[in-house]
Protein backbone atom coordinates (compact mmCIF):
# COMPACT_ATOMS: atom_id res chain seq x y z
CA UNK A 1 0.00 0.00 0.00
CA UNK A 2 1.15 3.42 -1.14
CA UNK A 3 0.35 6.28 1.73
CA UNK A 4 0.03 9.68 0.73
CA UNK A 5 2.37 11.35 2.04
CA UNK A 6 0.51 13.58 4.36
CA UNK A 7 -2.97 12.00 4.49
CA UNK A 8 -4.58 10.10 6.90
CA UNK A 9 -3.54 5.75 6.54
CA UNK A 10 -5.17 3.71 3.58
CA UNK A 11 -5.93 5.65 0.21
CA UNK A 12 -9.12 3.21 -0.27
CA UNK A 13 -10.58 4.47 3.09
CA UNK A 14 -10.48 8.30 2.55
CA UNK A 15 -13.64 9.65 2.83
CA UNK A 16 -15.58 12.80 1.30
CA UNK A 17 -17.64 15.00 3.73
CA UNK A 18 -21.03 13.55 1.78
CA UNK A 19 -20.09 9.96 3.33
CA UNK A 20 -20.95 11.89 6.33
CA UNK A 21 -24.59 13.35 5.32
CA UNK A 22 -26.29 14.42 9.19
CA UNK A 23 -22.71 15.47 10.24
CA UNK A 24 -22.92 18.03 6.72
CA UNK A 25 -26.33 18.93 7.61
CA UNK A 26 -25.70 20.01 11.21
CA UNK A 27 -22.42 22.12 10.76
CA UNK A 28 -24.27 24.16 7.32
CA UNK A 29 -27.07 24.44 9.74
CA UNK A 30 -25.36 25.52 12.56
CA UNK A 31 -22.85 28.44 10.77
CA UNK A 32 -25.40 29.20 8.23
CA UNK A 33 -23.03 28.17 5.20
CA UNK A 34 -22.63 25.73 2.71
CA UNK A 35 -19.89 23.27 2.21
CA UNK A 36 -18.58 22.82 -1.39
CA UNK A 37 -18.68 19.40 -3.12
CA UNK A 38 -15.14 20.57 -3.61
CA UNK A 39 -12.66 21.05 -1.64
CA UNK A 40 -9.22 23.25 -1.76
CA UNK A 41 -6.01 21.64 -2.69
CA UNK A 42 -3.29 21.34 -0.73
CA UNK A 43 -0.07 23.30 -1.98
CA UNK A 44 2.64 21.68 -3.98
CA UNK A 45 6.45 21.87 -2.52
CA UNK A 46 9.57 21.63 -4.41
CA UNK A 47 12.17 20.74 -1.41
CA UNK A 48 15.93 22.36 -1.54
CA UNK A 49 17.42 20.37 -4.34
CA UNK A 50 20.16 17.74 -2.71
CA UNK A 51 23.75 18.99 -4.47
CA UNK A 52 25.89 16.47 -5.58
CA UNK A 53 28.57 17.42 -3.40
CA UNK A 54 26.78 17.09 -0.36
CA UNK A 55 25.77 13.82 -1.25
CA UNK A 56 28.71 12.66 -1.32
CA UNK A 57 29.65 13.96 1.43
CA UNK A 58 26.72 12.41 3.08
CA UNK A 59 27.31 9.02 1.56
CA UNK A 60 31.33 9.17 3.03
CA UNK A 61 29.64 9.84 6.44
CA UNK A 62 27.78 6.75 6.45
CA UNK A 63 30.23 4.80 3.94
CA UNK A 64 29.22 1.46 5.79
CA UNK A 65 25.42 1.56 5.21
CA UNK A 66 24.09 -0.03 1.84
CA UNK A 67 23.86 2.63 -1.01
CA UNK A 68 20.00 1.44 -1.31
CA UNK A 69 19.47 2.08 2.05
CA UNK A 70 20.38 5.97 1.65
CA UNK A 71 17.57 7.80 0.16
CA UNK A 72 17.49 11.58 -1.38
CA UNK A 73 14.99 11.54 -3.31
CA UNK A 74 12.38 13.94 -3.00
CA UNK A 75 8.95 11.28 -2.13
CA UNK A 76 11.41 9.81 0.66
CA UNK A 77 11.99 12.81 2.29
CA UNK A 78 8.60 14.59 2.38
CA UNK A 79 7.08 11.57 3.58
CA UNK A 80 9.01 11.83 7.30
CA UNK A 81 9.33 15.60 7.27
CA UNK A 82 5.90 16.18 9.34
CA UNK A 83 3.61 14.31 11.45
CA UNK A 84 -0.50 14.35 11.36
CA UNK A 85 -0.97 17.11 13.69
CA UNK A 86 -3.36 19.88 12.62
CA UNK A 87 -0.73 22.68 12.96
CA UNK A 88 1.30 19.90 10.38
CA UNK A 89 -1.84 19.55 7.66
CA UNK A 90 -2.57 23.35 7.84
CA UNK A 91 1.01 24.10 6.65
CA UNK A 92 0.52 22.19 4.00
CA UNK A 93 -2.24 23.45 2.73
CA UNK A 94 -1.75 27.18 3.61
CA UNK A 95 1.85 26.49 2.01
CA UNK A 96 3.72 28.27 5.44
CA UNK A 97 6.06 25.33 4.75
CA UNK A 98 8.11 23.21 6.40
CA UNK A 99 11.81 22.01 6.81
CA UNK A 100 12.81 18.57 5.30
CA UNK A 101 15.57 16.46 6.11
CA UNK A 102 18.41 16.40 3.55
CA UNK A 103 18.95 12.44 3.48
CA UNK A 104 16.53 9.19 4.62
CA UNK A 105 18.50 6.30 5.72
CA UNK A 106 16.79 3.52 6.10
CA UNK A 107 18.48 0.35 8.61
CA UNK A 108 17.70 -2.99 9.39
CA UNK A 109 20.09 -3.89 12.12
CA UNK A 110 20.98 -2.73 15.59
CA UNK A 111 24.11 -2.34 14.67
CA UNK A 112 23.57 -0.24 11.57
CA UNK A 113 21.26 1.77 13.36
CA UNK A 114 24.70 2.59 16.31
CA UNK A 115 26.98 2.83 13.37
CA UNK A 116 25.05 5.87 11.81
CA UNK A 117 24.23 7.40 15.78
CA UNK A 118 28.31 7.00 15.82
CA UNK A 119 28.81 8.60 12.63
CA UNK A 120 26.47 11.44 12.97
CA UNK A 121 28.06 12.31 16.55
CA UNK A 122 31.59 12.63 14.93
CA UNK A 123 30.55 14.90 12.02
CA UNK A 124 27.90 17.17 13.70
CA UNK A 125 24.72 15.53 11.77
CA UNK A 126 21.26 16.03 13.26
CA UNK A 127 19.25 13.00 13.65
CA UNK A 128 15.50 12.93 13.87
CA UNK A 129 14.27 8.97 14.54
CA UNK A 130 11.18 8.20 12.45
CA UNK A 131 8.69 4.97 13.08
CA UNK A 132 4.98 5.75 11.76
CA UNK A 133 4.74 9.00 11.58
CA UNK A 134 1.42 9.75 13.88
CA UNK A 135 2.78 12.02 16.39
CA UNK A 136 0.61 14.99 16.98
CA UNK A 137 2.50 17.39 18.79
CA UNK A 138 5.21 18.31 16.36
CA UNK A 139 7.74 15.59 17.73
CA UNK A 140 8.98 15.09 14.01
CA UNK A 141 9.54 18.83 13.01
CA UNK A 142 12.74 20.88 12.40
CA UNK A 143 11.43 23.91 12.49
CA UNK A 144 13.58 24.85 15.34
CA UNK A 145 16.89 24.00 13.21
CA UNK A 146 15.79 25.78 10.03
CA UNK A 147 18.62 27.37 8.79
CA UNK A 148 21.47 26.06 10.70
CA UNK A 149 23.93 24.34 8.24
CA UNK A 150 24.20 20.53 9.97
CA UNK A 151 23.25 17.80 7.37
CA UNK A 152 19.36 16.80 8.89
CA UNK A 153 19.01 13.18 8.60
CA UNK A 154 15.97 11.17 9.39
CA UNK A 155 16.15 7.37 10.61
CA UNK A 156 13.14 5.81 9.02
CA UNK A 157 12.64 2.57 11.67
CA UNK A 158 10.21 0.82 9.21
CA UNK A 159 12.20 -1.90 7.96
CA UNK A 160 13.37 -3.03 11.25
CA UNK A 161 10.57 -4.90 12.44
CA UNK A 162 11.44 -8.57 13.29
CA UNK A 163 10.29 -10.81 16.52
CA UNK A 164 13.52 -11.55 17.83
CA UNK A 165 12.11 -13.63 20.80
CA UNK A 166 8.40 -14.96 21.99
CA UNK A 167 8.35 -16.43 25.78
CA UNK A 168 5.83 -18.17 26.23
CA UNK A 169 6.46 -19.15 29.22
CA UNK A 170 7.56 -15.80 30.81
CA UNK A 171 4.97 -14.11 28.35
CA UNK A 172 7.20 -11.89 27.50
CA UNK A 173 8.05 -11.55 24.03
CA UNK A 174 11.28 -9.16 22.13
CA UNK A 175 10.72 -7.27 18.70
CA UNK A 176 12.75 -5.00 17.08
CA UNK A 177 11.14 -1.63 17.35
CA UNK A 178 10.08 -0.63 13.76
CA UNK A 179 7.12 -2.70 13.78
CA UNK A 180 3.75 -1.51 13.33
CA UNK A 181 0.38 -2.27 15.10
CA UNK A 182 -1.01 -4.51 13.25
CA UNK A 183 2.18 -6.88 12.10
CA UNK A 184 3.15 -7.13 16.26
CA UNK A 185 -0.34 -7.98 16.72
CA UNK A 186 -0.65 -10.86 13.95
CA UNK A 187 2.19 -12.06 15.09
CA UNK A 188 1.19 -12.00 18.67
CA UNK A 189 -2.20 -13.16 18.04
CA UNK A 190 -1.68 -16.12 15.51
CA UNK A 191 0.14 -17.32 19.01
CA UNK A 192 -2.75 -17.00 21.05
CA UNK A 193 -1.55 -13.88 22.87
CA UNK A 194 -1.84 -9.85 22.52
CA UNK A 195 -0.18 -6.91 23.92
CA UNK A 196 -3.43 -5.36 24.36
CA UNK A 197 -1.96 -1.73 23.10
CA UNK A 198 -4.49 -0.60 20.89
CA UNK A 199 -4.12 3.49 20.03
CA UNK A 200 -6.22 5.50 17.52
CA UNK A 201 -2.98 5.44 15.35
CA UNK A 202 -2.43 1.81 15.69
CA UNK A 203 -2.69 0.78 11.67
CA UNK A 204 0.18 3.49 11.45
CA UNK A 205 2.24 3.45 14.28
CA UNK A 206 4.99 1.72 15.69
CA UNK A 207 6.16 -0.30 18.76
CA UNK A 208 9.22 2.09 19.64
CA UNK A 209 7.34 5.08 18.82
CA UNK A 210 4.50 3.84 21.49
CA UNK A 211 7.17 3.88 23.75
CA UNK A 212 9.00 6.93 23.43
CA UNK A 213 5.74 8.52 23.61
CA UNK A 214 4.79 7.20 26.47
CA UNK A 215 1.95 6.04 24.54
CA UNK A 216 -1.89 4.61 25.57
CA UNK A 217 -4.19 2.69 23.56
CA UNK A 218 -7.79 2.32 23.45
CA UNK A 219 -7.63 -0.39 26.12
CA UNK A 220 -4.93 0.69 28.03
CA UNK A 221 -7.44 1.08 31.88
CA UNK A 222 -7.38 -2.74 31.91
CA UNK A 223 -3.73 -3.64 29.72
CA UNK A 224 -1.94 -0.45 31.18
CA UNK A 225 0.14 2.17 29.14
CA UNK A 226 3.77 1.66 27.48
CA UNK A 227 5.11 2.58 31.06
CA UNK A 228 3.44 -0.60 32.14
CA UNK A 229 4.10 -3.01 29.10
CA UNK A 230 8.24 -2.42 29.04
CA UNK A 231 10.24 -4.69 30.71
CA UNK A 232 13.41 -4.10 28.99
CA UNK A 233 15.01 -1.99 26.18
CA UNK A 234 17.84 -1.91 24.35
CA UNK A 235 18.82 1.81 23.17
CA UNK A 236 21.98 3.23 20.03
CA UNK A 237 23.13 6.69 21.44
CA UNK A 238 25.67 8.94 19.89
CA UNK A 239 27.97 7.14 22.57
CA UNK A 240 26.76 3.85 22.91
CA UNK A 241 24.83 1.22 22.87
CA UNK A 242 22.97 0.29 26.42
CA UNK A 243 20.21 -1.74 27.50
CA UNK A 244 18.11 -1.41 31.02
CA UNK A 245 17.64 -3.82 33.37
CA UNK A 246 16.38 -7.54 32.79
CA UNK A 247 13.34 -6.83 35.21
CA UNK A 248 11.15 -3.20 35.41
CA UNK A 249 10.25 -5.15 39.06
CA UNK A 250 13.61 -5.61 40.31
CA UNK A 251 15.15 -3.70 43.24
CA UNK A 252 18.74 -3.70 41.51
CA UNK A 253 19.74 -0.25 42.14
CA UNK A 254 18.55 2.87 39.82
CA UNK A 255 16.94 1.32 36.39
CA UNK A 256 17.23 3.12 33.30
CA UNK A 257 14.57 2.24 31.38
CA UNK A 258 12.35 4.70 32.63
CA UNK A 259 14.42 7.24 31.11
CA UNK A 260 13.78 6.48 27.91
CA UNK A 261 9.94 5.93 28.25
CA UNK A 262 8.79 9.40 27.20
CA UNK A 263 12.30 10.56 25.69
CA UNK A 264 10.80 10.99 22.13
CA UNK A 265 14.01 10.14 20.45
CA UNK A 266 16.44 13.20 22.14
CA UNK A 267 18.46 9.98 24.23
CA UNK A 268 18.90 7.87 21.22
CA UNK A 269 16.92 5.11 19.33
CA UNK A 270 15.08 2.56 21.11
CA UNK A 271 16.00 -0.57 19.05
CA UNK A 272 14.55 -3.31 20.41
CA UNK A 273 11.96 -4.07 23.18
CA UNK A 274 10.78 -7.30 25.27
CA UNK A 275 7.42 -5.97 26.07
CA UNK A 276 4.82 -8.27 28.42
CA UNK A 277 2.07 -10.25 26.95
CA UNK A 278 -1.29 -11.76 27.66
CA UNK A 279 -3.20 -14.42 26.50
CA UNK A 280 -5.92 -13.67 23.83
CA UNK A 281 -9.35 -12.78 25.53
CA UNK A 282 -11.88 -15.64 24.35
CA UNK A 283 -14.55 -13.05 24.26
CA UNK A 284 -15.86 -9.57 25.33
CA UNK A 285 -18.76 -8.66 27.44
CA UNK A 286 -19.86 -4.81 26.48
CA UNK A 287 -21.92 -2.44 29.06
CA UNK A 288 -23.37 0.55 27.13
CA UNK A 289 -25.21 2.99 29.18
CA UNK A 290 -26.79 6.60 29.39
CA UNK A 291 -26.29 8.96 31.69
CA UNK A 292 -28.42 12.61 32.10
CA UNK A 293 -24.87 14.66 32.73
CA UNK A 294 -21.68 14.27 31.98
CA UNK A 295 -21.03 14.54 35.52
CA UNK A 296 -23.56 11.61 36.17
CA UNK A 297 -20.97 9.49 34.35
CA UNK A 298 -17.78 11.19 35.78
CA UNK A 299 -19.26 9.90 39.30
CA UNK A 300 -20.47 6.64 38.31
CA UNK A 301 -16.68 5.81 36.63
CA UNK A 302 -14.83 7.22 39.12
CA UNK A 303 -16.99 4.69 41.88
CA UNK A 304 -16.11 2.08 39.30
CA UNK A 305 -12.66 2.60 38.94
CA UNK A 306 -12.03 3.19 42.97
CA UNK A 307 -13.83 -0.34 43.71
CA UNK A 308 -11.32 -2.07 41.02
CA UNK A 309 -13.31 -2.91 38.47
CA UNK A 310 -11.01 -2.60 35.03
CA UNK A 311 -12.66 -2.81 32.13
CA UNK A 312 -10.59 -2.85 28.81
CA UNK A 313 -12.53 0.13 26.50
CA UNK A 314 -13.81 3.35 28.50
CA UNK A 315 -15.19 5.56 26.96
CA UNK A 316 -18.08 8.12 28.79
CA UNK A 317 -19.11 10.76 25.96
CA UNK A 318 -20.49 14.30 27.10
CA UNK A 319 -23.73 15.17 25.47
CA UNK A 320 -22.05 17.28 22.48
CA UNK A 321 -20.03 14.38 21.54
CA UNK A 322 -22.84 12.14 21.75
CA UNK A 323 -25.20 13.91 19.77
CA UNK A 324 -22.35 14.44 17.05
CA UNK A 325 -21.75 10.83 16.69
CA UNK A 326 -25.21 9.96 16.67
CA UNK A 327 -25.05 11.64 13.10
CA UNK A 328 -22.44 9.79 11.34
CA UNK A 329 -24.56 7.22 10.41
CA UNK A 330 -24.50 6.87 6.66
CA UNK A 331 -28.18 8.44 6.45
CA UNK A 332 -29.86 5.69 5.29
CA UNK A 333 -32.26 4.08 8.04
CA UNK A 334 -35.14 2.13 7.06
CA UNK A 335 -37.87 3.89 6.20
CA UNK A 336 -41.56 2.73 7.15
CA UNK A 337 -44.35 3.56 10.08
CA UNK A 338 -42.63 1.50 12.03
CA UNK A 339 -39.37 2.73 12.34
CA UNK A 340 -41.11 5.86 12.97
CA UNK A 341 -42.90 4.25 16.02
CA UNK A 342 -39.32 2.61 17.52
CA UNK A 343 -37.62 6.48 16.97
CA UNK A 344 -41.34 7.75 19.28
CA UNK A 345 -41.10 5.58 21.48
CA UNK A 346 -37.20 5.89 22.23
CA UNK A 347 -37.63 9.32 22.85
CA UNK A 348 -40.72 8.97 24.89
CA UNK A 349 -38.69 6.64 27.33
CA UNK A 350 -35.43 8.85 27.33
CA UNK A 351 -37.53 12.27 28.08
CA UNK A 352 -39.23 9.66 30.93
CA UNK A 353 -35.70 8.87 32.22
CA UNK A 354 -34.81 12.84 31.75
CA UNK A 355 -32.55 11.87 29.05
CA UNK A 356 -33.36 14.05 26.27
CA UNK A 357 -29.68 14.91 26.10
CA UNK A 358 -27.83 12.00 26.86
CA UNK A 359 -24.00 11.15 27.76
CA UNK A 360 -23.20 7.86 26.18
CA UNK A 361 -20.90 5.59 27.98
CA UNK A 362 -19.78 2.36 26.39
CA UNK A 363 -16.98 -0.47 28.48
CA UNK A 364 -15.60 -3.40 27.22
CA UNK A 365 -14.45 -6.56 29.50
CA UNK A 366 -12.15 -8.38 28.09
CA UNK A 367 -13.78 -12.23 29.38
CA UNK A 368 -10.30 -14.86 29.82
CA UNK A 369 -9.63 -18.07 31.16
CA UNK A 370 -11.35 -16.41 35.08
CA UNK A 371 -14.94 -15.32 34.94
CA UNK A 372 -15.46 -11.18 34.65
CA UNK A 373 -19.24 -11.83 35.12
CA UNK A 374 -18.70 -10.09 38.73
CA UNK A 375 -17.39 -7.03 37.58
CA UNK A 376 -19.87 -6.62 34.73
CA UNK A 377 -22.52 -7.30 37.03
CA UNK A 378 -21.65 -4.87 39.55
CA UNK A 379 -20.83 -2.35 37.05
CA UNK A 380 -24.56 -2.89 35.45
CA UNK A 381 -26.25 -2.35 39.05
CA UNK A 382 -23.87 0.74 40.07
CA UNK A 383 -25.46 2.26 36.45
CA UNK A 384 -28.78 3.03 37.98
CA UNK A 385 -27.68 4.11 41.03
CA UNK A 386 -26.07 6.85 38.81
CA UNK A 387 -29.14 7.77 37.28
CA UNK A 388 -28.19 6.40 34.12
CA UNK A 389 -30.13 3.49 31.84
CA UNK A 390 -28.35 0.57 30.05
CA UNK A 391 -28.24 0.74 26.43
CA UNK A 392 -28.22 -1.75 23.41
CA UNK A 393 -24.89 -3.32 23.49
CA UNK A 394 -24.73 -2.99 19.48
CA UNK A 395 -23.29 0.61 20.24
CA UNK A 396 -20.54 -0.72 21.48
CA UNK A 397 -20.11 -3.17 18.49
CA UNK A 398 -20.03 -0.54 15.78
CA UNK A 399 -17.39 1.58 17.86
CA UNK A 400 -15.52 -1.25 17.67
CA UNK A 401 -16.19 -1.49 14.17
CA UNK A 402 -14.82 1.59 13.22
CA UNK A 403 -12.87 2.71 15.93
CA UNK A 404 -9.49 3.52 13.88
CA UNK A 405 -11.38 5.36 11.36
CA UNK A 406 -12.08 8.73 12.26
CA UNK A 407 -8.99 10.11 11.75
CA UNK A 408 -10.32 10.21 7.94
CA UNK A 409 -12.87 12.40 8.28
CA UNK A 410 -10.32 14.96 10.10
CA UNK A 411 -8.37 14.93 6.33
CA UNK A 412 -12.01 15.88 4.72
CA UNK A 413 -12.99 18.65 7.04
CA UNK A 414 -9.39 20.36 6.93
CA UNK A 415 -10.02 19.94 3.09
CA UNK A 416 -13.38 21.50 3.25
CA UNK A 417 -12.17 24.42 5.41
CA UNK A 418 -12.96 23.41 8.66
CA UNK A 419 -11.01 23.19 11.69
CA UNK A 420 -10.22 20.27 13.95
CA UNK A 421 -8.11 20.02 16.40
CA UNK A 422 -7.73 17.60 19.86
CA UNK A 423 -6.05 17.73 23.14
CA UNK A 424 -5.98 15.55 26.04
CA UNK A 425 -5.07 15.28 29.56
CA UNK A 426 -4.85 13.69 32.47
CA UNK A 427 -6.85 15.12 35.74
CA UNK A 428 -8.13 14.14 39.20
CA UNK A 429 -11.33 13.65 39.68
CA UNK A 430 -12.18 16.09 41.52
CA UNK A 431 -11.35 18.94 38.36
CA UNK A 432 -13.39 16.75 35.68
CA UNK A 433 -16.36 18.63 35.91
CA UNK A 434 -14.51 21.76 36.53
CA UNK A 435 -12.16 21.50 33.56
CA UNK A 436 -15.38 20.69 31.40
CA UNK A 437 -16.92 23.93 32.58
CA UNK A 438 -14.23 25.64 32.53
CA UNK A 439 -13.37 24.96 28.57
CA UNK A 440 -16.94 25.16 27.64
CA UNK A 441 -17.12 28.90 28.99
CA UNK A 442 -13.72 29.83 27.84
CA UNK A 443 -14.57 28.69 24.01
CA UNK A 444 -17.62 30.46 24.14
CA UNK A 445 -15.84 33.53 24.70
CA UNK A 446 -13.10 32.83 21.96
CA UNK A 447 -13.42 34.36 18.51
CA UNK A 448 -11.00 32.12 17.04
CA UNK A 449 -13.46 29.42 18.07
CA UNK A 450 -16.88 31.10 16.61
CA UNK A 451 -17.92 31.75 20.43
CA UNK A 452 -20.69 29.53 20.34
CA UNK A 453 -21.05 28.40 17.30
CA UNK A 454 -18.15 26.28 17.54
CA UNK A 455 -18.47 22.87 18.32
CA UNK A 456 -16.40 21.37 21.97
CA UNK A 457 -16.33 17.60 22.14
CA UNK A 458 -15.65 16.13 25.43
CA UNK A 459 -14.98 12.61 26.59
CA UNK A 460 -13.44 10.35 29.35
CA UNK A 461 -10.84 7.60 27.96
CA UNK A 462 -9.00 5.87 30.79
CA UNK A 463 -9.84 5.67 34.41
CA UNK A 464 -7.42 5.24 37.61
CA UNK A 465 -8.86 5.32 41.36
CA UNK A 466 -7.60 8.63 41.12
CA UNK A 467 -7.60 10.53 37.82
CA UNK A 468 -9.24 10.45 34.35
CA UNK A 469 -7.92 10.99 30.79
CA UNK A 470 -10.00 13.57 29.22
CA UNK A 471 -9.91 14.08 25.65
CA UNK A 472 -11.11 17.07 24.04
CA UNK A 473 -12.37 18.21 19.81
CA UNK A 474 -12.63 21.26 18.69
CA UNK A 475 -14.49 21.88 15.28
CA UNK A 476 -15.22 25.42 13.96
CA UNK A 477 -14.85 27.10 10.57
CA UNK A 478 -11.43 27.84 9.62
CA UNK A 479 -10.36 31.28 9.73
CA UNK A 480 -8.78 31.80 5.95
CA UNK A 481 -5.60 33.55 6.17
CA UNK A 482 -4.94 33.04 9.78
CA UNK A 483 -5.15 29.35 10.10
CA UNK A 484 -2.17 29.05 12.14
CA UNK A 485 -2.76 32.12 14.40
CA UNK A 486 -6.18 30.39 14.92
CA UNK A 487 -4.68 27.30 15.85
CA UNK A 488 -1.78 28.55 18.40
CA UNK A 489 -4.65 30.50 19.82
CA UNK A 490 -6.98 28.04 20.88
CA UNK A 491 -3.76 25.62 21.71
CA UNK A 492 -2.55 28.32 23.98
CA UNK A 493 -6.45 28.96 25.49
CA UNK A 494 -7.36 25.05 26.02
CA UNK A 495 -4.10 24.18 27.65
CA UNK A 496 -3.55 26.86 29.77
CA UNK A 497 -7.47 26.32 30.94
CA UNK A 498 -5.91 22.74 31.86
CA UNK A 499 -2.85 23.71 33.40
CA UNK A 500 -4.77 25.99 35.77
CA UNK A 501 -6.94 23.07 36.54
CA UNK A 502 -4.08 20.85 37.75
CA UNK A 503 -4.18 18.84 34.50
CA UNK A 504 -1.43 17.22 32.88
CA UNK A 505 0.93 18.24 29.88
CA UNK A 506 -0.51 15.13 27.87
CA UNK A 507 -1.96 11.81 28.93
CA UNK A 508 -0.44 9.86 25.75
CA UNK A 509 -0.18 12.89 23.24
CA UNK A 510 3.34 13.57 24.00
CA UNK A 511 5.50 16.78 24.45
CA UNK A 512 7.07 17.22 21.06
CA UNK A 513 7.30 21.03 20.12
CA UNK A 514 3.75 21.63 20.38
CA UNK A 515 3.59 21.11 24.46
CA UNK A 516 7.34 22.48 25.12
CA UNK A 517 7.14 25.26 26.87
CA UNK A 518 4.05 24.21 29.24
CA UNK A 519 6.60 21.18 30.17
CA UNK A 520 9.07 23.33 30.46
CA UNK A 521 6.92 25.66 32.85
CA UNK A 522 5.30 23.19 34.80
CA UNK A 523 8.41 20.65 35.53
CA UNK A 524 10.50 20.70 38.33
CA UNK A 525 13.50 23.16 37.80
CA UNK A 526 16.05 20.49 39.50
CA UNK A 527 14.56 17.19 37.62
CA UNK A 528 14.68 19.40 34.05
CA UNK A 529 18.61 20.00 35.28
CA UNK A 530 18.83 15.85 36.04
CA UNK A 531 17.43 15.42 32.67
CA UNK A 532 19.63 17.52 31.05
CA UNK A 533 22.46 16.01 32.86
CA UNK A 534 21.54 12.81 31.31
CA UNK A 535 20.97 14.23 27.74
CA UNK A 536 24.66 16.11 27.99
CA UNK A 537 26.13 12.30 29.04
CA UNK A 538 24.20 10.31 26.29
CA UNK A 539 24.32 13.05 23.26
CA UNK A 540 27.02 15.86 24.19
CA UNK A 541 26.75 17.69 20.75
CA UNK A 542 22.65 17.57 20.96
CA UNK A 543 22.15 15.87 17.90
CA UNK A 544 19.44 13.80 18.50
CA UNK A 545 16.14 15.63 17.57
CA UNK A 546 17.00 18.58 18.48
CA UNK A 547 15.15 20.95 20.60
CA UNK A 548 12.37 18.98 21.85
CA UNK A 549 11.41 18.41 25.17
CA UNK A 550 13.53 20.48 27.51
CA UNK A 551 16.34 21.45 25.23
Amino acid sequence: MRRDWWKWGDPKEIKHINDYPKVKAFVEERWKTHLREDFFPPKTFELPVISDKKKEQIRNIFASIYPKKISFSEDDRLFVSLGKSYYDVIRIFNGAGFISPDVVIQPTTHEEIQYILTQAHANNVHIIPFGGGTNVVGALSMDNIAGRPEIKCTVDLRNYKRMVKLDTENLTATFEAGILGPELEKILQSKGYTLGHFPQSFEYSTLGGWIVTRGAGQESTYYGKMEDLVEHVKVATPVGTLESNAFSHDASGINVLPFFVGSEGTLGIVTEATIKIKKLPKNYRWIVALFPTFQDGTNYLKTLAQSGVKPSVVRLSDANETNLYSKMSSGHETPGVLNDLKKEAQKLLLQWKNLTEPCVLIMRFPQGDISVSSQVIYAKTLVEKHKGMLAPNTIGDKWAESRFKLPYLRDTLVEHSIYIDTMETMVQWKDVPKLHQALTRELHKSAAFNKSKGIFLAHISHIYPNAACMYFTLITPMLRGREIEQWQELKDLVTNTIMQHNGSVSHHHSVGLDHQKWYKKYTDSLALEVLRSVKQKLDPKGIMNPGKLFS
